[in-house]
């Protein structure tokens, strides 16, 4: 879907920062809890909030791309909006699931809400689902 190969190369770049991040994150969770804290699963709502925010952002740069090669029509360059109008144009797998997605994100980007190690993953994966579908990743 992305035509421009430069903009493909990095956003391709973006995702595997995500990715990184949240492999280090596992470690320092798996780190965690064999020190036997009883604090870890609370570490792990503001651990996996931080890469949750990357991958919206990597999810709203490839949409601006989108937009910008003409894929569909959106006046507003926030991630909801963007989600919003790229729904009828643009093949989605799960587009309900992503827009449940972009509140948690919201959630935690605008009222400091840290949402539990599993909805984060839940929602990069299935960014990370997407952009393997779209075809700017390729499958892990």
């Amino acid at each position: 879907m992305i035509k421009d190969p430069s903009q493909l190369s990095r956003l391709q770049a973006e995702w595997a920062g995500v990715q990184r991040m949240r492999d280090r994150m596992k470690v320092l969770l798996a780190a965690t809890f064999a020190g036997g804290a009883f604090t870890a699963p609370a570490l792990g709502g503001v651990v996996y909030s931080l890469p949750l925010l990357l991958a919206f952002d990597a999810l709203g740069q490839v949409l601006t791309v989108l937009r910008d090669q003409g894929a569909f029509v959106c006046h507003s360059s926030q991630l909801g909006p963007s989600v919003d109008a790229a729904k009828p144009p643009v093949p989605w797998l799960d587009w309900q699931g992503v827009r449940d997605g972009v509140r948690r994100r919201n959630e935690v980007a605008h009222d400091g809400i840290l949402h539990d190690a599993k909805s984060c993953n839940t929602d990069i994966e299935a960014i990370g689902n997407q952009l393997v579908a779209w075809g700017v990743i390729n499958a892990v």
